[in-house]
């Protein structure tokens, strides 16, 4: 294996990152685990992919992880009444998060080295300044030279056909366009769930809602494609079944609902921070567990775009925890 890892840039940035921010010990904390979790998550669809259709793996992760916090929702006395206007953006959040955010995710990772998309994702932190600037909150002159860099880094990734998995490399720009589409319309989903106020609900009702609906539109997308047929469920190996509760009550459960905390304590670019450290994780784990390569393209890239996030987030943010 493969074992040089050039990332030394990231541990400085780490902790400038923090140093830099005025937050509460509990928000740091759920930033932390958000950080290990998400960034594991690359790597384990990369790894299920071999045993599953991708949207068979983002509908069934969904479906368990949306069930159980639906549960812990209505015993625990935390689902309150909804209005109609929330309703719907929590349903519209379903589809942006999981069906375009999860599933596109993992039709690219069939293309591109996990490593590789948890890098293009780190756009995040990019795209909701424009998201927020489209919304008449004009950026700071560092905010929009950031988001020129981030999407410099996004070119320069773009370059890079030789990262595509092994004979993959024809379906590349293909890769591409399932990675933008996933990095848009997740962003858009934690845009629209902040700016409507639609967060104000506990996170195990604001999660079921959306992981629920989302897995929901993405089984019968699924199902008309015939996925259906390669559900083999019985020949899964224990390896398989060990990855997909991984990802169901980690990824999912676990991570969505910090991922729903701190939207709800945070402003929306400090959330976004974990775009920053996942792609560090993923970039580690894909190289030391399953030798993905890392080239000088993809590290110039990367430095591009967490060199944009860290400009982004160190600004002073304000919490509400």
């Amino acid at each position: 294996m493969n074992k040089q890892l050039n990332v030394p840039w990231n541990v400085d940035l780490i902790y400038y990152m923090i140093k830099s921010q005025s937050i509460s010990p509990r928000v740091m904390i759920s930033l932390g685990l958000l950080y290990l979790i998400w960034g594991s998550t690359f790597l384990s669809v990369r790894i299920l992919l071999d045993y599953l259709p991708p949207l068979v793996i983002t509908f069934s992760r969904n479906y368990t992880a949306g069930s159980l916090l639906l549960a812990w929702s209505l015993l625990g006395g935390h689902w309150k009444s909804m209005s109609v206007k929330h309703w719907r953006v929590h349903l519209q959040s379903g589809i942006l998060l999981i069906a375009l955010g999860n599933g596109f995710m993992s039709l690219a990772g069939s293309i591109v080295p996990s490593g590789f998309s948890s890098v293009f994702m780190a756009l995040g932190p990019s795209l909701l300044v424009l998201f927020f600037w489209m919304d008449g909150r004009k950026p700071s002159h560092r905010k929009a030279l950031a988001t020129g860099i981030g999407l410099l880094g996004i070119i320069a990734l773009a370059s890079q056909k030789t990262l595509a998995i092994a004979g993959k490399e024809q379906d590349f720009l293909l890769g591409i366009l399932y990675l933008s589409l996933a990095v848009i319309g997740w962003n858009i989903g934690v845009f629209r769930t902040q700016v409507t106020g639609a967060n104000s609900y506990h996170f195990t009702q604001v999660c079921a809602i959306q992981m629920l609906f989302g897995a929901f539109i993405v089984s019968v997308i699924s199902f008309l494609h015939g996925d259906f047929a390669f559900i083999h469920v019985s020949e899964l190996p224990w390896k398989a079944w060990t990855v997909f509760f991984y990802l169901a009550l980690i990824g999912s459960m676990l991570g969505f609902s910090l991922f729903g905390y701190l939207s709800k304590a945070c402003d929306a670019t400090l959330v976004a921070t974990y775009t920053y450290v996942n792609p560090v994780i993923a970039l580690i784990l894909g190289n030391l567990i399953l030798s993905e390569p890392l080239s000088s393209g993809l590290l110039l890239a990367s430095f591009l775009i967490l060199f944009a996030v860290v400009l982004i987030t160190t600004e002073k943010q304000k919490t509400h925890s």
